[in-house]
């Protein structure tokens, strides 16, 4: 089985040299120092394949098997019950290593953010495949709510008129259906960028190093329908991309996976809600689930080096797109944002300077900011990227 399932391999044990006379030169391991070392050790367990009768070597906690000989998925459901997984789906790859540097840098060199010619200037250091589980929730949230919006009203004429806060009670509805991809395992940080295709999540990352000014460039991942280009899982189609060895099992089971999707649309709507009114008094929010699928997307996990840094990039091999990425920012789009800043700052200045009557400092502002933004034109036309 692959390492990626494991977590990494045991440590090797060599020979111990002990004395002619008996006494061991090496330091005794004594009972409770042996058990530390042994809770260390990865537990690998054993199971047959349902379908092929295969050993499939799984560690403890894992719950979601597949065989990387025929491609069944089983899913340990509780002690002693194993349940074939029917619903079972691959996004087939399409795409290999130089494939994926290819539309990596595609991606880097697209943007107003980006350098254009920055996939000259990077050095590719890791390239990773993987074939990960994720559950997908295919359901529909539904929140009504109600709350009360915050206003004024005149009263009153003449002399008499004056203005009042006013409350008035609002309310409203959110209607949408989802495909929502719930990672099928615990830890989402194991591989870099799995947590950013969950829906709402940064998923583009600039680098605007020492620069002050960090405007826009980040990107937030789509309600993407993970299921789109489905086929049968199919074992043979991973291994004609060499792919088969990188299936990462699963150790979250269907039912955990409805429940935290739910968990995560209620939260969003959540957040929704409140931006609707200035107080929100009731929010209900029901899921209705269609069905649960367990679908396997191929990814290539690539970091490249820039500058002395290393930046990832996670590439969907089925999409054949970028999933998310890390990217720095281009010396001129650093210095557009400068320059628009600093000029819009010397255009108020100017205007004050036109109206007040005599005043030389609102022209000596608009001088030092207009200069300045001059001057980082200059500067950054003579430093390297």
């Amino acid at each position: 089985m692959p390492e990626e399932k494991n977590g990494g391999s045991e440590p090797a044990e060599g020979p111990v040299d002990i004395p002619q006379n008996g006494e061991s030169t090496e330091p005794v391991e004594t009972p409770a120092e042996s058990t530390a070392a042994d809770d260390i050790k990865p537990d690998i367990r054993e199971i047959s394949c349902s379908n092929c009768g295969a050993p499939l070597s799984y560690m403890e906690g894992e719950a979601v098997i597949t065989c990387e000989y025929c491609g069944t998925t089983t899913m340990l459901a509780g002690y002693d019950n194993i349940v074939t997984v029917e619903s079972h789906f691959l996004l087939p790859p399409k795409v290999g290593r130089d494939e994926a540097i290819g539309i990596a840098s595609g991606w880097l060199k697209t943007g107003f953010y980006k350098s254009k010619d920055l996939p000259n200037k990077v050095t590719w250091r890791k390239t990773e495949a993987r074939v990960l589980p994720y559950w997908i929730v295919r359901c529909t949230g539904n929140t009504r709510w109600s709350g009360m919006q915050k206003g004024t009203k005149t009263l009153g004429e003449g002399k008499n008129k004056k203005t009042e806060t006013c409350w008035e009670p609002v309310q409203g509805r959110i209607t949408e259906d989802y495909t929502w991809p719930v990672y099928a395992r615990e830890d989402t940080s194991e591989f870099w960028g799995i947590r950013n295709i969950e829906p709402g999540k940064q998923c583009v990352f600039p680098d605007w190093g020492r620069f002050i000014f960090r405007l826009g460039g980040s990107k937030k991942a789509p309600n993407k329908d993970l299921l789109e280009g489905k086929m049968d899982f199919s074992i043979d189609e991973l291994k004609k991309a060499n792919m088969h060895e990188h299936i990462i099992n699963g150790q979250i089971t269907q039912e955990r996976a409805e429940t935290s999707a739910g968990n995560r649309i209620i939260e969003m709507h959540q957040e929704k809600v409140e931006s609707k009114a200035t107080k929100i008094t009731d929010v209900d929010t029901t899921i209705d689930v269609q069905g649960v699928d367990l679908v396997y997307l191929p990814v290539w996990e690539l970091v490249y080096n820039f500058a002395g840094r290393d930046y990832s990039v996670l590439v969907d091999a089925s999409r054949q797109e970028v999933l998310s990425g890390e990217a720095p920012v281009g010396k001129w789009a650093k210095a557009t944002i400068f320059d628009i800043i600093f000029l819009l700052i010397a255009a108020i200045f100017a205007v004050i300077a036109s109206i007040s009557e005599g005043a030389a400092w609102p022209w000596i502002a608009t001088g030092v900011f207009g200069v300045s933004a001059i001057a980082y034109t200059i500067w950054t036309a003579t430093m390297k990227e």
